[in-house]
């Protein structure tokens, strides 16, 4: 993650909510942090949709479609929240803590009132008010922005302990063969719900086995063919239920995945950085260190220049040409610029970067994660492919906050009023990338 100065915000109702801060040692730079012309207005759009999406110290990642709380979604917004409000910022990430379960995982969703509007609830999950699954551990990153931006220090440190022990969970509880790599066990873990990398291992999942429910999500977008197929919903359901049922474990699907690695292994780094910054003595070091050496080992192909999923519960290694499989050149690995290239070579559509490679055979440029360019991912990466933020800021300007795009037309796509789309929109209107 890269950061730099704050600047004072645009626009009166921001300048009263924000705070001036000044740099922290050590912290990351990219140059000026002044927001070009023709972007003033969608700054002022960013902080209005923040505000919006506002429900009292968590931000819904999408009114109609997304009413509760997202981990990652979470995450992403308090780095949009750290440009408007610091104290706001951090009370996300506190919020977001305060779900974990005893074992040290966050959960991907946190259900804080009772709705009608989201399928599965907490009763499908067999909570009380909390899923049990995670996703991508993008919290100490943004903790780190937030101090890097004059967060206050001590509140930040009351945050290392519990994303310490979630890292931990990570390492315990998701790496069943000790591969020092992250094993997801549900698509919906690895935030790429429906990417095609899931395909091979999902079709031993009996989707004749779910129980009788009720979508919701398809009557929240104008066009269904842009969420998941009711096949993979059904699989997903019934992997649900089999993590319940073996008292929130793993289930039976266990899929390591490069992109999740990476963002555990950056996020290591970050954490460790924290630790320093805070004075925080009571952390493992070499994490990070090991993560990058599981991706290499295990998970590098060299042929393609690109990164392996392994299905552990088959034993089978899954060349799937989908965007992470790039993602891990977001860290300082030997392969990266390799990787770089190969990712601009077959990415660099005319709205990059797709979900999965146009030649992929199951690529779809409006369904979910099977096709479509999705913000957050470019923002992991964007400081290392020019061009990238430049693109994708004209890509929000034009087809507004949108949860993904069409990579070939730059059609806005799935709900609207998404909450990542102006947080990190908004950080790179100010100055700063990952």
């Amino acid at each position: 993650m890269q950061g730099h100065h704050p600047r004072q915000p645009v626009g009166r109702r921001a300048m009263q909510a924000s705070k001036a801060a000044e740099p922290v040692r050590g912290a990351r730079r990219t140059g000026k942090a002044r927001v070009e012309a023709p972007f003033v207005s969608l700054e002022r759009a960013c902080i209005d949709l923040l505000r919006a999406n506002d429900r009292g110290g968590y931000t819904v990642p999408s009114p109609r479609l997304y009413p509760h709380q997202w981990a990652w979604d979470s995450a992403f917004a308090a780095i949009g929240w750290a440009h408007i409000d610091l104290d706001r910022a951090v009370t996300e990430l506190e919020l977001l803590m305060q779900g974990q379960w005893p074992d040290g995982r966050i959960p991907h969703i946190r259900f804080h009132k009772p709705s009608a509007d989201y399928f599965p609830g907490p009763d499908f999950w067999g909570t009380r008010d909390r899923s049990s699954i995670t996703q991508p551990p993008v919290w100490a990153s943004a903790a780190r922005r937030l101090l890097e931006l004059g967060g206050d220090g001590r509140r930040i440190r009351a945050l290392l302990g519990p994303i310490d022990r979630s890292h931990q969970f990570f390492r315990i509880a998701r790496d069943p063969l000790g591969y020092d790599a992250v094993a997801v066990v549900h698509p919906w873990e690895s935030g790429l719900d429906n990417s095609p990398a899931w395909d091979s291992a999902m079709a031993a999942i009996d989707p004749t086995k779910a129980p009788p429910f009720q979508r919701v999500d398809k009557k929240r977008v104008g066009d269904p063919s842009q969420r998941p197929t009711d096949d993979h919903y059904k699989r997903y359901v019934v992997l649900v239920k089999a993590i319940a049922d073996s008292d929130f474990g793993p289930g039976p699907l266990a899929v390591y995945d490069p992109m999740m690695t990476a963002i555990l292994a950056r996020a290591e780094e970050d954490l460790e950085w924290l630790a320093d910054q805070l004075g925080h003595s009571e952390l493992e070091r070499g994490r990070g260190t090991r993560l990058c050496s599981g991706l290499m080992s295990r998970l590098y192909n060299p042929a393609l220049e690109r990164f392996s999923y392994y299905d552990a519960a088959a034993g089978e290694r899954l060349e799937v040409d989908v965007v992470g499989a790039y993602l891990p050149a977001m860290l300082d690995l030997p392969v990266s610029a390799r990787v770089l290239e190969r990712l601009r070579q077959s990415y660099w559509t005319e709205w990059p970067l797709p979900s999965t490679s146009p030649e992929h055979p199951e690529f779809d440029p409006v369904r979910y994660w099977r096709g479509p360019t999705w913000v957050n991912v470019n923002w992991l990466v964007a400081d290392r492919l020019p061009g990238l933020k430049e693109r994708t800021l004209e890509l929000i300007e034009r087809s507004g906050f949108c949860e993904y795009f069409n990579p070939l037309t730059g059609e806005g796509l799935g709900a609207r009023e998404f909450s990542w789309t102006a947080a990190l929109a908004l950080d790179w209107l100010r100055g700063c990338a990952m």
